[in-house]
């Protein structure tokens, strides 16, 4: 390295430490490899710095010394990546801000949380169990999850209420130029967010103006456009009683018209499909008894949490009991509320509804180590298709087809479907690692060409995917251009 070109990186290394201090700029080797990688198996790629902030001005001023210097900035707030969307494309600035821990309000009536960007799932939880609230979240998140995180990148939660489908409401941010913005109706005023509802007679519920709806633009853009510091999203009352059942199916395809029945009923508050698999990696006691398990589970299960409310709910969940089962007896089904091989299987699972998976290992990884997603929309009607096509692809390749996993999510009643495939692998290099990747890979193309619409441009997938956007990607593009036309924030990265 030349002398000059040391001389910039010190002066780079003192301006980042006026703003967050000598201990949070880190550029020791240790540290840059442990986040230039996460779970996705994606290609390491070594940060230049990784710099911990704290609150809202240290975010400003350090996107604003990068905007400067031309340094690329990755946003991070998880604990854990798991597509590869926080790997650093093209080095630069890891901006964690997984320190930033504030829940400054709870607003019971008008249901909201306000949260800043490092608050996790866990953390989340614990506030609003004081308070008789739980949150909207995704099926059993990773307990360092960041939930801001989560919410950006559209995970879809498990209630299937059109109202709950989309839980941000509004949302304070940093462009790539150091600027602030904020959306909706946190837009009214520049004090404390938690001081807007009091003091300026806004409750931070609109999430539209002045302008445009800016959430559209940011859900889903893997910190390209901006870093999020602080978001207020949607919350509910706990349930004075609940009561979770499963109805089990042989055949996959068995499970649509019934399923499609209990959405369209609106029945169940909470309401999902998981394949014998999946079931066996959340519930197994240990890892290895997972494929065994699975064997002894039905093949597929929409489970119905049966929800009582805030008022009558001892009416209300009758009335959710009897429409479930006179939607099993339509359909020659049944409605149970445990399996031979775990007959607690619906108090276990209810207890973890609301809160992120507790154990070491993620649920997903315990069967081997790891697991690739493909996750992608349909239509409920034709997942069966797209299921059949997936373990077609994996036999090809020599992949065990009995240890895959399903995971269907009905969106606003079964309106559209958020479709998850998992695919259990080891870590590390060698085994059949290379034939998994390969099969991730086919599989994807496979289901792409037949119809799935991948709409998270994860992992390699970013160019097939956009080459049948259209016009979309040239105008996200334009977009880029404008707001952060020093291609600091995820330079290499695009959201769709």
């Amino acid at each position: 390295m030349s002398t000059a070109a040391a001389s910039t990186l010190d002066s780079i290394v003192e301006a980042l430490s006026g703003v967050v201090g000598s201990e949070n700029v880190i550029t020791d080797v240790d540290t840059l490899t442990r986040y230039s990688s996460d779970t996705s198996l994606m290609p390491a790629r070594m940060p230049d710095f990784v710099v911990r902030v704290m609150n809202r001005e240290e975010v400003m001023g350090v996107i604003k010394i990068a905007n400067e210097n031309n340094i690329p900035v990755v946003p991070r707030s998880s604990g854990t990546g798991t597509y590869g969307t926080g790997i650093p494309e093209q080095g630069g600035i890891i901006l964690d801000m997984s320190g930033m821990k504030r829940i400054p309000r709870v607003d019971t009536r008008n249901r909201w949380a306000l949260f800043e960007a490092g608050v996790t799932f866990g953390e989340l939880k614990e506030e609003l169990d004081k308070q008789g609230m739980q949150p909207l979240n995704p099926l059993l998140p990773r307990k360092d999850k960041s939930v801001l995180t989560s919410v950006l990148e559209r995970e879809p939660v498990l209630c299937t209420k059109t109202e709950c489908d989309e839980p941000f409401r509004t949302m304070e941010l940093v462009w790539g130029t150091g600027e602030l913005l904020r959306t909706g109706a946190m837009s009214v005023d520049s004090m404390p967010a938690e001081e807007i509802p009091d003091k300026t007679k806004s409750d931070l519920c609109s999430i539209g103006g002045p302008g445009l709806d800016w959430w559209r633009l940011l859900t889903g853009c893997q910190g390209t456009f901006c870093a999020g510091t602080i978001m207020n999203v949607k919350i509910f009352h706990k349930p004075l009683l609940q009561k979770l059942v499963f109805l089990p199916f042989d055949n996959l395809a068995d499970a649509v018209k019934p399923f499609y029945m209990i959405q369209h009923r609106e029945i169940g508050h909470e309401a999902f499909l998981l394949n014998g698999y999946d079931i066996a990696a959340i519930l197994a006691e240990n890892n290895d008894e997972i494929p065994s398990l699975a064997l002894q589970l039905p093949n597929y299960v929409i489970m119905v949490n049966l929800w009582g409310g805030q008022f009558f709910p001892e009416e209300r969940l009758a009335y959710e009991e009897k429409a479930v089962n006179e939607i099993a007896d339509q359909f020659r089904c049944e409605v149970k509320e445990g399996f031979a091989a775990i007959q607690d299987a619906n108090v276990r699972l209810q207890g973890m509804l609301n809160g992120p998976w507790e154990g070491d290992v993620y649920w997903k990884d315990r069967n081997k180590g790891a697991c690739l997603d493909i996750v992608f929309h349909s239509g409920l009607d034709k997942v069966p298709a797209h299921w059949e096509l997936f373990k077609k692809v994996a036999g090809e390749y020599g992949v065990d087809t009995r240890e895959l996993g399903l995971y269907i999510q009905p969106r606003q009643r079964a309106r559209v479907c958020h479709v998850e495939f998992h695919i259990p692998c080891v870590s590390e290099a060698g085994g059949n690692l290379d034939t998994v990747k390969a099969f991730h890979r086919a599989a994807f193309e496979a289901l792409l060409n037949a119809g799935a619409l991948m709409y998270r441009p994860y992992y390699d997938w970013a160019e097939a995917i956009f080459a049948r956007s259209g016009y979309t990607l040239e105008t996200i593009k334009k977009l880029k251009k404008i707001i952060d036309p020093g291609r600091t924030m995820n330079p290499g990265k695009m959201g769709l």
